[in-house]
């Protein structure tokens, strides 16, 4: 996939958006390189292939990257290279989300292998975590990693980190560091001392990474920290059974990837499934699955509810698979594509239904909100009119056309991502307001676009069915859109709710109603445009 992103947006984003960091003294990472390439520049050796186009890019970026040795600020780097400090700002800032450049180490560099300082530097724009590669290898110097479980695979998995970081074995302490990180191997012959080493790391508040192998599957987790994630028994819920002891063969590998997400973990260098999820790789294919932890209902250890423990639900399985990582394992790069170009021009692409009749609505008046006092909804008399259905669509769903800019669409109520991944249909029943049927409020134009004639039963004259425009959405947030649109659908009708109770119209969320029904009437397919949220609107018709 082609990611664009400009400099002059990133470069103003940076001054504000404490999310993004422009190096102060930057140093051109190692392992990568600038190059010309006709009329673009390449970026090499990054964790993902760059290109620079335009004219400042094959002009003035190869001599800023050449003048990045780690030595100047960004004023003596504007001085060197002749261009303005504005302009080396925007430049950085750029340089850095695309992987080129990093803060050069404060102090003497570490004394590593080249190899791996090149590994930590070049990977580094991976997660964003580290300022520097040698802040990658602070922390890896900071953290002791136990190994316990399987003798073998603790004998392979301490070859595999000696050299990176504090791997032990001795017996447990009473002097451990606090923040000592447990990896057990647990095969078919461990297996009964697990049970005692998680008992241990929740009593002493320390996390624990489990990894189970057998001769099919190498699963690398779950993560378990009582503080921040699901229990064990939550984590590893539903596993099958073990499949024999694990062949002499698959050692290296198990401890490899257990090496792997150990070093992620605590360099923050490169991307890991951990905490979050546990991965389960075929160890003939190599296929992997993943799997989110969730809180059973019922668990004594980690959820509220009591009774018997029941399999956790659909929907808590989802809610885990795409949660935000907790703020220690946030990776400020997934932040950046906020200002990728195409995420930034979703904002401004409305539905128009081009080929429906388009019915113009009122202009929005504030001046009516202003003068009229708050009403109970549940109690709303006030008759409803095109102008009200106008208004509450245009505050609820609608831009603020005066403050909007081909760069910059401004809404008047909250949507994730400033997209607007919400689209409202609006049943009316009342001829008075508008011949009935079922209509589509188009944002852009802020227009009504007839969908049908055919009305659904119900007493009141309005009903507003939001649905999430999911193709839009998840083109940004893959399935964690899902969520986003229930989010937005909420701050729809809390918006909806607030301008009716000003206008002292009847307005009624509804809990429940009937999907097929619904999309069958709508003309929507559910998986592409799911019901999230139904009101009346308005009193009886």
């Amino acid at each position: 996939m082609v990611a664009e992103m400009k400099a002059e947006q990133i470069g103003q984003a940076a001054r504000t958006d404490m999310q993004l960091m422009v190096p102060v003294r930057p140093i051109l990472r190692r392992g990568v390189r600038l190059r010309r390439a006709g009329d673009s520049v390449v970026l090499d050796g990054a964790d993902r292939a760059q290109v620079f186009s335009g004219a400042f890019a094959r002009d003035g970026l190869v001599p800023l990257t050449d003048a990045c040795d780690g030595t100047r600020g960004h004023a003596e780097l504007a001085s060197k290279v002749g261009f303005d400090e504005n302009t080396v700002y925007k430049c950085l800032a750029l340089l850095w989300t695309a992987g080129a450049i990093e803060e050069a180490a404060s102090g003497e560099e570490p004394s590593v292998a080249p190899e791996w300082a090149v590994f930590l530097s070049r990977l580094g724009n991976s997660t964003g975590a580290n300022p520097s590669w040698a802040d990658a290898v602070s922390r890896l110097a900071r953290r002791t990693v136990r190994l316990e479980g399987d003798p073998a695979l603790v004998t392979a998995a301490r070859r595999s980190l000696r050299e990176v970081c504090r791997p032990v074995t001795t017996p447990v302490g009473p002097s451990d560091p606090p923040d000592e990180l447990t990896v057990f191997f647990e095969t078919a012959s461990s297996t009964p001392l697990l049970a005692a080493v998680e008992e241990r790391c929740r009593q002493d508040g320390r996390p624990l990474l489990r990894v189970r192998a057998d001769a099919r599957a190498i699963t690398v987790g779950p993560y378990v920290d009582v503080s921040i994630t699901p229990c064990l028994d939550c984590g590893s819920h539903g596993e099958a059974e073990f499949s024999g002891q694990l062949p002499e063969h698959l050692h290296d590998l198990v401890a490899g990837l257990a090496a792997h997400h150990v070093v992620a973990l605590l360099a923050r260098a490169t991307i890991s499934h951990l905490p979050a999820d546990s991965t389960v790789t075929d160890t003939a294919t190599l296929s992997t699955v993943y799997r989110p932890a969730a809180i059973r209902p019922g668990c004594p250890r980690c959820s509220y509810t009591r009774g018997p423990v029941a399999q956790a639900p659909a929907g808590a399985v989802y809610e885990a698979s795409v949660a935000m990582p907790p703020r220690a394992f946030l990776a400020p790069k997934d932040h950046q594509a906020h200002y990728y170009a195409a995420n930034l021009r979703l904002q401004s692409q409305f539905k128009d239904w081009p080929s429906r009749p388009h019915t113009p609505l009122p202009a929005l008046d504030l001046a009516a909100l202003a003068k009229s006092e708050r009403h109970d909804p549940s109690r709303g008399d006030v008759p409803l009119s095109l102008d009200a259905l106008g208004t509450v669509l245009k505050i609820a769903f609608g831009v603020k056309d005066e403050e909007s800019t081909t760069e910059r669409v401004k809404r008047w109520t909250a949507a994730s991502g400033n997209i607007g991944c919400t689209t409202a249909y609006v049943v009316l029943r009342d001829e008075r307001i508008m011949p009935p049927g079922i209509y589509a409020y188009a944002q852009g134009s802020h227009t009504l676009a007839a969908v049908s004639r055919q009305v659904p039963p119900g007493d009141a004259p309005c009903e507003i069915v939001i649905t999430g425009d999911l193709k839009k959405v998840m083109t940004k947030y893959g399935t964690f859109g899902f969520r986003l649109v229930f989010l937005d659908a909420g701050c729809n009708l809390a918006a909806a709710r607030e301008v009716a109770q000003q206008l002292g119209l009847g307005f009624a969320p509804r809990s429940d109603w009937d999907d097929e029904a619904l999309a069958l009437v709508l003309g929507t397919s559910p998986a592409d445009e799911p019901i999230a949220g139904v009101a009346t609107l308005g009193g009886t018709a």
